[in-house]
């Protein structure tokens, strides 16, 4: 089974830049227009994440943790 930051940088390539935090991950949108808002979230929806969406000064960022119930 191939590694969820390896997995999340497959499908965002150069449109992204992704950090792994805390347990969950924090994706720095860098081309809005062509990044794969669908796939991005779904995939951390799939590994059992919470997903918000923030903007920070000019850049919007997804941000996700863990989901424990």
């Amino acid at each position: 089974m191939k590694d969820p930051i390896d997995q999340l940088k497959g499908i965002v390539k150069g449109t992204g830049k992704i950090d792994s935090v805390y347990g969950g991950f924090e994706v720095k949108v860098l081309k809005p227009k062509s990044f794969p808002w669908h796939q991005v979230i779904n995939q951390l929806i799939k590994i059992g994440q919470k997903v918000w969406v923030e903007k920070r000064e000019e850049n919007i960022y997804i941000i996700s943790e863990p989901n424990i119930q």
